[in-house]
């Protein structure tokens, strides 16, 4: 591993012995950093946070592969497709030393993935890199501006399926199974979704317009601080919007005094922050 990748996201970095592999990951409210810890922790990975390296604005992004490394890309899903920024990051990332290594992504969803798979293997393939391993884990929804949360019951419901789901997941990896794309298990309306719908929705959805602060703000700055594009800025301490946002759905969630509205459809509903991470964070406090 070169000096540069082994200084990225100290806080996030494990320390293992021999080869040490990469999973890049990609996450908001925190159903895709729990995923990414969890395989992190089994499979002796390292972390490298997508939005971060995405800040420093290059060219390229350049890691070095050890023989037998495995890369690994967790993210969720938007509109039944990657991330624009996840997309943008993969089109930019080159990996010296790649000789066919066992190449795996995780996506997280809140109902389903369309052909998310389907998509990854093209976009690597135009890399001539060759996917070996897609999977997903369905979380509970996020996207309160559009959708409603998940009730308490199928919230619960939700992550205990993720915590056995990524058991497997782990088993799978580590043995460097093959289970990719499928092309038999995908119907018109998944490409429908993947191809056409997405597209719609960065067209249509993407404003930020809509976003606005009602008088519980306290000027904290927390927003800016997890906004992934640096897409908010305070003035005359209020945050303003510019018009690069993924809708990560991160600053109105993760505001501690839920001041962030969307129009006014997102005042009477909650925020959403994985609670498997809140749980980790009070354990470490504690210990």
């Amino acid at each position: 591993m070169n000096r540069e990748v082994s200084l990225i996201g100290v806080e996030d970095t494990l320390q293992v012995r021999g080869n040490r592999h990469m999973i890049f990951y990609y996450s908001g409210t925190g159903n895709s950093l729990w995923v990414a810890k969890e395989l992190g922790k089994y499979q002796n990975e390292m972390l490298i946070d997508i939005a971060r390296e995405m800040q420093k604005n290059q060219e390229e992004y350049v890691y070095d592969l050890g023989r037998k490394e495995k890369i690994g890309f967790v993210f969720p899903t938007y509109s039944w497709a990657p991330p624009q920024i996840v997309e943008n990051f993969i089109k930019k990332v080159k990996f010296n030393g790649y000789r066919q290594h066992y190449l795996f992504s995780v996506y997280t969803c809140g109902t389903d993935t369309g052909c998310m798979s389907k998509y990854l293997d093209n976009m690597f393939k135009d890399k001539k890199m060759e996917i070996y391993y897609t999977e997903f884990i369905q979380m509970p929804e996020n996207f309160i501006t559009m959708f409603d949360l998940d009730s308490t019951l199928l919230r619960n419901r939700k992550l205990e399926e993720a915590q056995k789901s990524i058991v497997r997941i782990n088993e799978q990896i580590k043995g460097r199974q093959l289970h990719a794309f499928d092309k038999d298990k995908y119907t018109i309306m998944d490409y429908f979704k993947t191809y056409i719908v997405k597209r719609l929705f960065y067209i249509c959805c993407m404003g930020t317009s809509k976003f606005n602060v009602d008088s519980k703000c306290n000027s904290c700055g927390l927003c800016v601080k997890v906004c992934p594009y640096k897409n908010i800025e305070l003035y005359k301490g209020r945050p303003m919007w510019s018009q690069h946002c993924t809708k990560c759905m991160a600053c109105i969630c993760r505001c501690p005094q839920e001041a962030i509205q969307y129009g006014k459809g997102t005042r009477k509903k909650g925020r959403y922050y994985n609670p498997l991470l809140k749980q980790e964070n009070e354990n470490s406090e504690q210990v």
